[in-house]
Order: structure tokens, then C-alpha cells, then sequence
């Protein structure tokens, strides 16, 4: 295992045990990929096993059809709920500005990550006509020494509106508009939330993006004052 200013690195197995990292439970990353001049970053769910990790893409995501173009990525972890919104609905993503080259794969890593993993695609697990699962090994993990930082709610609900919004976004272009409101009123009990227990802050800025954004989804024709602006 090697020191580095800023990181540690090592393999899988140090770094889940460093980072206390529990098989078979979901955690949120930001995955980027690259096939040719095309590179990509968005909001991934991650599994980890004992010696390789699974990710479960949608098939209709730029993140799948570039990992089937070509097959390395980095798993980049950040507690920076701005980048997880600039990733999942900022087309215009500064990758100058927001990454930098990776060690040991020919794609960007996030450069504020707090750990980042490094890796290719091992192979197609399974998929069904709307996901895949691939197994990917780990090629180098890196990982800072993190501060102690207070846990917020408002950070909870701001990732959780975040995924609900894609599925919105998802449900809408299958015509499921129910489903779509379902996810409404979660985001619209998380935005109660974050304007409770977070007011004027960055986590309530996120929020009232995501609110105007969801309202101007079409056919997504949603009752006036379906949300209650809160003034940042």
C-alpha cells in the first residue's frame, strides 16, 4: 500500500476495509466514462462483493452505451451534493474544470473525490430489456483521510430527490404519469424537509432547480402550486 500526499492507495480489499464499506449494500458514486473523444459523468448506484463490484446501468443511459464501447470507468465518491445535481441534469459539465486524469484507466476522475476506484468491465452478469449488470474489477483504489463531518438530513434528501427525479423523468417517457406522481410527492415531502431544516442554503438552491425543472417536464402537467417555492 502506497502514501501519496493525498490519497492512499491499495486494492479493493484495503480500501473497503479502510472505508468500512459493507458487501451487498448500494452506495451512491459518481461513475465517468470515456469512448473516444465522448466522456460522461452521472449518479450510479454501486454494489460491492468481496473482490469486484457490480453496476446496473439503464440501457438507455449515456453511462451504458459508452461502457460498451469501451470498457473502463472510475467510481468516484464525493459527499458535494451540488456535483451529484450537475452531473444528473447539467448537460454543460465543465470536465476541465470538475476532473482530471485517472492513474490507471483512459477516463477522467472527479477531482474533489474523496475516493475514487479505478476499473474495467469484467463482463455482462445478466440484463433485462431495461438494465444490465456488470461486474467490474477494481484496477487501482484511492482514498483520503476524511475530516469528521456532522451528518445532515438535507443531504439525505437531496440525493433521494435527485434519483426519484430521474425515474420521473424515466416513467414519463413510457407514458406512466401516475408513477411520475408518486415520485412528485416524495420529492415534494424531502423539499418540506430541506426548507425546515436547512432554509437559504445550498441544499435548498438544489432543491428549487430540481422543482422548476420536474414543472417544466411535458407532458408532466402537474396542479398549480404543486410545490411551494421558498425564496433562498
Amino acid at each position: 500500500m502506497i502514501m501519496s500526499e493525498t490519497y492512499t492507495e491499495g486494492d479493493l480489499k484495503k480500501f473497503m476495509e479502510a472505508n468500512h464499506v459493507i458487501p451487498r449494500v448500494v452506495y451512491e458514486c459518481i461513475l465517468t466514462t470515456k469512448a473516444g473523444d465522448e466522456a460522461n459523468a452521472a449518479p450510479m448506484g454501486v454494489v460491492f462483493e468481496d473482490d469486484a463490484m457490480l453496476l446496473r446501468p439503464f440501457k438507455n443511459t449515456k453511462s451504458y452505451r459508452l461502457l460498451t464501447r469501451a470498457p473502463y470507468g472510475v467510481i468516484n465518491f464525493t459527499d458535494d451534493v451540488e456535483i451529484f445535481y450537475i452531473t444528473t441534469f447539467d448537460t454543460k459539465i465543465g470536465f476541465n474544470e470538475l476532473f482530471t486524469s485517472s492513474i490507471s484507466v483512459p477516463v477522467p476522475s472527479l477531482t474533489n473525490a474523496y475516493a475514487r476506484l479505478e476499473f474495467v468491465v469484467e463482463g455482462l452478469v445478466s440484463e433485462d430489456d431495461e438494465r444490465a449488470v456488470f461486474r467490474c474489477k477494481v484496477l487501482k483504489a484511492l482514498w483520503k483521510r476524511r475530516e469528521a463531518k456532522p451528518y445532515t438530513r438535507a443531504e439525505y434528501a437531496i440525493i433521494e430527490s435527485l434519483i426519484h427525479a430521474t425515474r420521473i423523468k424515466f416513467f414519463l417517457e413510457r407514458g406512466m404519469t401516475q408513477e411520475a406522481i408518486q415520485l412528485a410527492l416524495f420529492i415534494k415531502h424531502y423539499d418540506a424537509l430541506i426548507s425546515r431544516i436547512a432554509p437559504n442554503t445550498i441544499y435548498s438552491s438544489i432543491m428549487n432547480k430540481l422543482k422548476v425543472l420536474i414543472s417544466s417536464w411535458s407532458p408532466f402537467n402537474l396542479p398549480p402550486n404543486f410545490f411551494e417555492f421558498q425564496e433562498d
